[in-house]
């Protein structure tokens, strides 16, 4: 259904209005942490950018929203809000919306773009690292603390942090591939943890943190989601070992280099490939 998708630049107050809507829709985030109309506009007139997406009726389906930012010295922009219609997920919008972001970057001289996910979402760790060709560097704990996206669980929000190259021949690769297969094989590379399956639920082991490969292997639920609303415990034992892992290999000089979303014994079992820099 995507090819029924025209994505384009904001530009009306109905635009950013739409945006708004859309924070509550995909969020459910109280109006106190809502990124306003005004606060968008104004960014996007200081050289960020809001990318829509909207249907065949011109109803906004989904949203990009970068604001400039400057790392090491150097200009960039962070890409602070990717936010697709849960109805129209799983449909390439929130890749066309990322491509259609790395276009408009590109024209403007900059040669790269950050932002931040949760590690234990499957599904953006596929479209950052895999899709879209980026690496994740860096990993900070609890970044925004306790928010009241019901998408958050009530659980700290520990942040991995994206850096897109956006004309590096890995990232130029990944523009040119299309969709890619749903799963891969089991890539090559040392686990950092065990899973098993209790009670219909995984459960990790305790990760080992001082291995030294080139390349690791960290695995995570495969329904963030799904196990965090219905065994809450077991999702806070795999943020604390997911946290341990990262800040330990990340800390060392990994990084999250790419992802790989497996099939084994008609499981799905997504792993993390840690890579020495």
């Amino acid at each position: 259904m995507s090819e029924e998708i025209r994505i384009r630049p904001a530009g009306s107050r109905a635009d950013y209005d739409a945006c708004v809507e859309l924070q509550r829709a995909v969020w459910g985030l109280h109006d106190l942490e809502i990124t306003s109309a005004i606060q968008l506009i104004a960014t996007v007139h200081a050289g960020g950018i809001v990318h829509l997406a909207e249907g065949a009726d011109g109803r906004a389906v989904g949203f990009c929203y970068a604001f400039p930012a400057i790392k090491g010295g150097v200009p960039h922009l962070h890409s602070d809000m990717l936010a697709v219609l849960p109805n129209r997920q799983a449909q390439g919008i929130g890749a066309r919306l990322k491509w259609a972001q790395r276009d408009e970057a590109l024209a403007r001289g900059l040669s790269f773009v950050t932002w931040t996910f949760d590690p234990l979402q499957a599904r953006n760790a596929n479209l950052n690292l895999r899709r879209l060709g980026a690496v994740a560097p860096e990993f900070v704990p609890d970044m925004y603390g306790i928010t009241t996206s019901s998408l958050h669980h009530g659980l700290p929000t520990d942040r991995l942090v994206v850096r897109w190259d956006l004309d590096s021949e890995r990232v130029r690769e990944r523009a040119a591939a299309g969709e890619l297969p749903r799963s891969v094989a089991t890539p090559d590379g040392e686990p950092v943890n065990e899973v098993v399956w209790k009670a219909g639920w995984p459960v990790s082991s305790e990760p080992s943190t001082e291995l030294e490969a080139e390349s690791l292997l960290l695995e995570i639920p495969p329904d963030w989601d799904v196990l965090s609303s219905a065994a809450p415990r077991v999702a806070s034992d795999w943020q604390r070992k997911v946290r341990v892992a990262l800040s330990a290999y990340l800390g060392r000089g990994y990084v999250a280099a790419d992802f790989a979303p497996t099939e084994a014994s008609g499981r799905r079992r997504p792993f993390y490939v840690l890579r020495r820099r």
